[in-house]
């Protein structure tokens, strides 16, 4: 049986867990700023030149995009946009909202749109995900003022929720004049609900709510893209969990998210703190290197592949790592979420059966075993661990290999893991299951199949605008995905938070981390 993951007991000592236990809030309520404790430093905010977790929990309350996608309603809204209307299968146009100005003070209008689309389209410029992002663009052209006209390469089913997800809108006049474009985030200006203040490597980012914004309503009144119920928030990067819990226990830190069951278990003792669960659409996953492209080998065969999968106890997993909350969380069944438009996956998943596994690894002639080094980060991490112990059971000489996510990204797009657990929530809770498709199967740095299928297929369902056909298309593909071995979902991961008494978190929202910044308030 799986064994509690983290000895929480260990983190700060008894005596002195029980000492902090009944310390005082010292909830910045009087100051009305929320602290928020960030595991990755934040070089920048800049949702195009650095696309991590970090960026987009701080650069969504900063920057806004031509449309808004409502989470629960399911459905667009305009932000910068005040209207819009196809004129064929490749062309939308957009008529612009009027006397939006950026925290700097200058008018937005149809020349930022057009002068930003055609950046990241440019075949010059360079940076992560551009090709998964804004591949598609084929042109934008200005028709006036207030109004553009946008034109995509082929027939692209995630135009509106690309347009709304990935396509923040920067000032042309600050950052056409930028020589290094990676340095606008660190002075970033945009048209948000909040505006960055100040920002350092070491001490964080901190934003506060900016009165000019008046643009994120529906024609009723009532708010689109949420203000927020605080002045401030401040992003403080302290990388060690152990260390994040102390400082939440002494009310130095008003919320932590991505906690262990354990660590919330205990901390829910503290009646300064509560503890929030959502069910969300992360889940944690395994691929292994069937491209061969780390060198390892033993992955190019199916047998092995599968021989992974049928070592891991999935159920036992779900025990020990999903809080009570979420207990009847199903267990995903493929590598999309239901919640994901077009999301499709019916194969039949690989069952536990360490019998099987050995059995496959002696057909595949690794009855001795093998090494391999299992790839992850951040809140992934124990169940690597978890994942490594199931794999040494049935004799694969496994170890988990815990990196910071930027040096992650950086061997895993080398070509340098073995395998990876990892959590996946659809490139940050995107609605549209394309983002999946394109981001594991399209050929480039971050695909460890090599199956020319799935290329085709990512390709196809992104295409049809039909949605039952689309449907089909990425069944075939997840199932495929399933099937070979490529890639498989362990088990669900809802957002845990925890936070101060004094601070509320607000619904609305699918964000994969549990909370927004503009989705808080101070508790009444």
């Amino acid at each position: 049986m799986l064994k509690s993951h983290t000895a929480f007991l260990s983190i700060v000592g008894a005596s002195a867990l029980s000492t902090l236990i009944a310390a005082p809030s010292f909830a910045q309520k009087t100051k009305d700023t929320v602290r928020i404790a960030v595991e990755q430093p934040i070089q920048t905010v800049d949702l195009i030149y650095d696309p991590q977790p970090q960026t987009t929990l701080t650069g969504n309350t900063v920057f806004d995009s031509l449309l808004w996608y409502d989470d629960v309603k399911r459905e667009f809204g305009g932000l910068l946009a005040q209207s819009w209307k196809r004129v064929d299968d490749k062309t939308i146009d957009f008529t612009l909202k009027q006397g939006v100005t950026f925290h700097n003070g200058s008018e937005f209008d149809a020349d930022d749109v057009v002068y930003i689309i055609d950046h990241v389209s440019d075949p010059k410029t360079n940076f992560r995900f551009k090709e998964n992002r804004y591949g598609w663009i084929d042109s934008v052209e200005k028709l006036g003022k207030y109004e553009v006209r946008v034109r995509s390469k082929r027939v692209y089913a995630p135009f509106m929720q690309a347009m709304a997800v990935n396509l923040p809108i920067y000032p042309s006049d600050v950052h056409e004049k930028i020589e290094n474009k990676m340095t606008f985030g660190r002075n970033p200006v945009g048209t948000g609900p909040f505006r960055v203040v100040s920002m350092s490597e070491n001490a964080g980012v901190i934003e506060e709510t900016w009165s000019g914004y008046k643009h994120g309503k529906y024609p009723d009144g009532k708010d689109l893209k949420q203000v927020g119920g605080v002045a401030r928030v401040h992003f403080l990067p302290i990388p060690d969990k152990q260390t994040q819990v102390a400082q939440m226990l002494v009310g130095n830190i008003e919320i932590m998210y991505e906690v262990n069951t354990d660590q919330a278990e205990d901390l829910r003792k503290n009646p300064d703190l509560r503890v929030l669960v959502y069910p969300k659409v992360q889940f944690i996953y395994v691929s292994m290197d069937a491209a061969n492209r780390s060198g390892i080998g033993v992955f190019k065969d199916k047998r092995v592949r599968l021989a992974l999968l049928h070592a891991i106890d999935r159920e036992a997993m779900r025990k020990a790592f999903v809080p009570k909350e979420a207990a009847n969380e199903p267990l995903p069944n493929g590598m999309c979420h239901p919640w994901h438009v077009a999301c499709e996956s019916t194969s039949k998943q690989v069952a536990y059966d360490p019998a099987k596994a050995k059995a496959l690894l002696k057909e595949a002639g690794l009855e001795g075993g093998f090494d391999v080094q299992l790839a992850t980060w951040g809140a992934s991490a124990p169940q690597t661990q978890a994942v490594a112990g199931y794999l040494r059971a049935v004799g694969i000489r496994a170890s988990a290999n815990v990196m910071p996510f930027g040096v992650y990204n950086k061997v895993r797009d080398d070509g340098q893991v073995n395998a990876v657990v990892s959590l996946w929530d659809n490139g940050g809770g995107q609605p549209d299951v394309s983002g999946t498709a394109h981001f594991f199967f399209d050929p480039g740095s971050r695909n460890y199949s090599h199956d020319a299928r799935l290329s085709e297929l990512a390709v196809a369902g992104s295409s049809e605008l039909d949605l039952d056909k689309r449907k089909a298309i990425y069944r075939e593909a997840f199932n495929r995905a399933t099937d070979e071995g490529f890639f498989y979902a362990l088990m669900p991961l809802p957002a845990l938070v925890v936070h101060n008494k004094d601070v509320t978190l607000l619904g609305g929202h699918m964000s994969p981390k549990g909370f927004l910044p503009n989705y808080l308030s101070w508790a009444k």
